[in-house]
């Protein structure tokens, strides 16, 4: 088989996608949103669907922003209340490497906790943040694991 067809063709013991490609906080609005395909444009984005919103799919910062307007939520940082308007997308662990928009990788912020967190690892900005979402990530990642066994 080569590389090409053993990365399109499904395999044994590979876990499914949307496993890989979903919020790993599960809180609202995160719970909203569910992988809906892997888009097919070079790069296999993934895509998504936010509950109770019609169109899409979105990349995971649309859909972000879709399930905001349509859920409300609270800054990942503070307890301030986010819209439409106010929310902004944090990356956690900044825009570099492969995937710097994966779902796993995004946070709603307020504005000024996103501008005082700036290019700072989330753990230097915020201990307890950092811990929430390292758990939320360990968690995800041991079940996954789990399923491979």
């Amino acid at each position: 088989m080569t590389s090409k067809a053993a990365k399109s063709a499904p395999q044994e013991g590979l876990e499914k996608p949307e496993d890989a490609a979903r919020p790993c906080l599960d809180t609202m609005p995160y719970r909203a949103i569910v992988f809906a395909d892997l888009h097919k444009n070079g790069s296999m984005t993934p895509r998504y669907w936010v509950a109770g919103v019609a169109g899409g799919p979105w990349n995971a910062i649309n859909s972000l922003k879709k399930a905001v307007e349509a859920h409300g939520a609270t800054c990942f940082y503070c307890p301030a209340a986010l819209t439409k308007e106010t929310a902004t997308i944090d990356h956690v662990e900044g825009q570099t490497g492969e995937m710097p928009n994966a779902i796993q990788n995004l946070v709603l912020a307020c504005k000024p906790c996103n501008a005082k967190k700036g290019h700072l690892p989330i753990d230097a900005y915020k201990p307890e943040a950092g811990r929430e979402w390292l758990s939320s990530l360990l968690n995800q990642v041991e079940e996954r694991l789990r399923k491979l066994s």
